[in-house]
């Protein structure tokens, strides 16, 4: 069964948020990061969904969590950190070209989730970064071009069995 890539977020929200250390986690991050302060765990996707917040205050919680993500554990923080970002990343991936056979929608949903976390592991987050979101989007887009155009040169290098039977 074909599951959607909200669908895919939605299932690792649920079993990020469902880890009996979950509100540990938070509570440590908390200690550490003056950006959680005054927010509850649950608080933390509809805090980036919601038009009433600030920019600059959405940048704070996504940067972060995107530091919390990168000390762990990503168990937890990664499937957050979807959640928070997901209808960015739903709108990315329906802007991607699938490249059937090898490389379908669904290969493309998971692509966006490794791409995604590698981006919050990698790019770089400088204090009081602005525009913390389309940068984080930007850098994932980049990765997952960059991995579509792969697999197109791949796909074009490459001739069908019974093509190569016929030319023998």
């Amino acid at each position: 069964m074909t599951v959607s890539l909200s669908g895919l977020i939605r299932l690792g929200s649920n079993e990020a948020f469902d880890l009996h250390q979950a509100e540990r986690f938070f509570i440590e991050a908390q200690r550490r990061e003056a950006g959680f302060h005054g927010i509850c765990l649950g608080d933390l996707p509809r805090l980036m969904q919601s038009r009433e917040v600030p920019a600059w205050r959405q940048d704070e919680v996504l940067a972060t969590t995107i530091r919390a993500y990168r000390l762990g554990p990503p168990s937890f923080w990664g499937p957050l950190l979807l959640t928070m970002l997901g209808p960015a990343l739903v709108r990315m991936a329906r802007r991607l070209q699938a490249q059937p056979p090898a490389v379908d929608e669904e290969d493309v949903d998971q692509q966006v989730i490794v791409e995604a976390l590698r981006a919050a592991a990698l790019m770089p987050l400088p204090d009081s970064c602005r525009f913390v979101q389309r940068r984080f989007i930007a850098f994932t887009a980049k990765r997952l071009t960059r991995w579509l155009e792969r697999e197109r040169r791949r796909q074009a290098s490459q001739a069908s069995f019974e093509v190569m039977r016929e030319n023998l």
